[in-house]
């Protein structure tokens, strides 16, 4: 997430006449999706938070009809990698998902934090950044196929580091077992973690210890679904949301 890296398509310019649709480069976009506010929810059967607004506004644009699918976070990689799935947003850039997936320019940065329960955080006063944690005793909960920045990636797969994560399948689980106690500390977005700990009654529970990790986040979209010419008519409405300021005010509509 933390540097740019373009997709090697050209950046359009703006050719949408505002409330006139554009010809949809493909006949539905199914979104995979999973709950995690303030980003992507549904209330009263509606489709909403920031990255779901942003996308729906999107392929308004370009003349789109949408399908909702909702997926946890792994299966949901999974099947863009396949094509089951069309694009998801809220998507960090790895070499990994590079050769499944496309990515649209970026539309929003995100932080990773970690907590811990509160009134704790001198007693680790210590751990000033991810490798301070390997080899010792503390219990750090993960969620399943999140990316939480390069340091982090580099080391997961070490045996010294690897023994202190406790994964879980989403980030209310890991909220629930820090304030047990049953964590020594998490690593989530502080926006999705405020709103969580809040629907759980939690937020007295739970303070912020250090952020780990912030870069760009981007929309994912599936090679084996999505053509290169629905990537450019995407990145041009997307495009035109920010030089407008359509997309920073959704943004600002849930964080502000």
């Amino acid at each position: 997430m933390s540097f740019i890296k373009w997709l090697g398509l050209p950046v359009l310019s703006v050719g949408l006449v505002a409330g006139v649709a554009a010809a949809c480069p493909k006949e539905q976009v199914r979104i995979g999706w999973e709950p995690w506010a303030p980003y992507s929810v549904q209330e009263n059967g509606e489709y909403t938070g920031i990255d779901l607004d942003i996308a729906k506004a999107v392929l308004a644009d370009m003349g789109c009809q949408v399908e909702f699918v909702q997926r946890p976070w792994k299966r949901l990689l999974l099947e863009i990698e396949q094509g089951k799935v069309d694009m998801t947003a809220s998507a960090s850039r790895t070499d990994e998902r590079e050769k499944f997936g496309y990515f649209s320019l970026p539309y929003r940065t995100e932080s990773v934090v970690m907590f811990v329960a509160a009134g704790q955080s001198s007693n680790y006063s210590n751990i000033s950044s991810l490798k301070d944690i390997a080899a010792t005793e503390f219990k750090l909960g993960v969620a399943r196929g999140y990316y939480y920045g390069e340091e982090y990636a580099a080391l997961e797969n070490t045996a010294e580091f690897a023994d202190n994560l406790q994964s879980a399948g989403d980030d209310a689980t890991n909220y629930k077992k820090l304030a047990a106690n049953r964590l020594d500390g998490i690593l989530a977005d502080p926006f999705s973690a405020a709103a969580g700990l809040k629907e759980l009654g939690l937020s007295d529970k739970v303070e912020k210890h250090s952020t780990i990790y912030s870069d760009n986040i981007y929309f994912l979209m599936s090679r084996q679904s999505i053509s290169q010419a629905f990537v450019e008519s995407f990145n041009q409405s997307l495009q035109s949301m920010k030089s407008d300021g359509r997309l920073q005010s959704i943004i600002d509509q849930y964080l502000n």
